[in-house]
């Protein structure tokens, strides 16, 4: 039986060096797959673009190999069809927050390897307005900041890029009135950030102490009302031992439905798994299980 696999390659990725890599995936997927292609990404959207294509032409197996902006526009390329083909992660981005819950190496050379694996697992996909994503959205001006910095500075500072330019945010520490319509409730505040996941912990961090996973169709809301240095060394215990529902200055929910806007009718723009999202108001809910991803058991 012929079976379809394409591999889409971020070749800025892994420190500009994500194409070395075609090779070994052509060695080690080549008895599996008869027909396999590989498309580098130029430019914005092509990844959504390209696994779109395999989508629409019934491949078997679409593999990410960059970071968590490269996994989310392949994961937009696959999202909007009933029966999308397998999703493989090869993690070579500066964080890999995905990657790292799924239990996917991020070591190179084992991830290729992981293609070959018969187990998988089925996630659970947001959709933010006409959107998805796997992991978070977030508004606020730390949030901005993270899509605002360059490759340049992520190639050469790794995770530091985000670090320096987050802290910029927090000694502003601006805040936005905000509404949340929830499934049951509605909250109405001033915050510095919130940030929406569908999973129950935040760059590994526990939000709150529960059994949450991958695919429980709940949304993880968490709204941080500062964002100072006085407030983020209160919160630090609190988000490692998951008992932020015990910290004055985060409210915490769960939904299955989240409409998000701003009572000055001010538009952010909403950051999805670390690119920039669409402004607000956002409508975003849980596509549950919409996803099969390679990973390990």
């Amino acid at each position: 039986m012929k079976r379809s696999a394409l591999i889409i390659i971020n070749p800025s990725a892994g420190k500009e060096d994500a194409g070395s890599y075609e090779d070994l995936i052509r060695e080690e997927l080549k008895d599996k797959y008869t027909n396999l292609v590989v498309k580098y990404t130029r430019g914005e959207g092509d990844a959504t673009k390209f696994a779109r294509q395999a989508s629409e032409y019934n491949f078997d197996l679409v593999v990410s190999l960059g970071g968590d902006g490269t996994l989310n526009e392949t994961v937009n390329g696959l999202a909007s069809f009933k029966t999308p083909p397998m999703l493989g992660i090869i993690p070579l981005g500066t964080v890999n927050m995905y990657a790292r819950v799924l239990n996917i190496p991020i070591n190179t050379e084992k991830a290729i390897k992981l293609l070959n694996s018969d187990y998988y697992q089925e996630i659970d996909v947001g959709l933010a307005n006409d959107k998805y994503f796997t992991n978070i959205v977030a508004v606020g001006p730390p949030a901005k900041a993270i899509y605002d910095v360059d490759i340049e500075d992520k190639t050469k500072l790794g995770f530091l890029a985000y670090v320096i330019a987050v802290g910029k945010e927090i000694i502003e520490d601006d805040v936005f009135p905000v509404k949340l319509k929830m499934d049951e409730i509605t909250w109405e505040g001033e915050i510095s950030i919130i940030v929406i996941g569908l999973l129950d912990s935040l760059a590994g961090l526990k939000t709150i102490a529960s059994d949450g996973d991958i695919s429980d169709w709940i949304m993880h809301i968490v709204a941080i009302k500062h964002l100072n240095i006085s407030e983020l060394m209160g919160m630090t215990a609190a988000l490692t031992f998951g008992t932020i529902s015990e910290s004055d200055n985060i409210k915490y929910f769960k939904s299955k439905t989240l409409k998000l806007s701003t009572l000055d009718n001010s538009q952010f723009e909403s950051n999805i798994d670390g690119d920039k999202g669409p402004k607000l108001p956002l409508e975003i809910k849980v596509l549950p299980k919409h996803l099969k991803v390679i990973s390990k058991e």
